[in-house]
């Protein structure tokens, strides 16, 4: 069973399945475990926060990380190591 997971969570699992290619709504949709209401409202948050941007391709948007997304993937990772060895506390 998965845990509660909190905004930061839900962000970094959602940019990093972008990251990896998977840019697809209904498979991004069962990767992170969201509603698609909830991932709407995020989507439209983190072009707000030019951590991503809509591209064309083949008639077809795609979604991609910004320089600023990917900046926030390598910082959380960091955080989450520094957490984990410092701590013992796993995010």
């Amino acid at each position: 069973m998965r845990k509660n997971r909190n905004e930061a969570q839900i962000i970094f699992e959602l940019l990093e399945s972008i990251n990896s290619g998977n840019t697809q709504i209904s498979s991004l949709l069962r990767k992170v475990n969201i509603p698609f209401n909830k991932y709407q409202d995020l989507i439209q948050q983190l072009k707000e926060r030019d951590m991503i941007k809509t591209t064309q391709e083949e008639n077809k948007n795609s979604l991609e990380l910004t320089p600023k997304g990917k900046e926030f993937l390598e910082q959380y990772r960091k955080f989450s190591k520094l957490m984990v060895s410092s701590y013992g506390l796993n995010l």
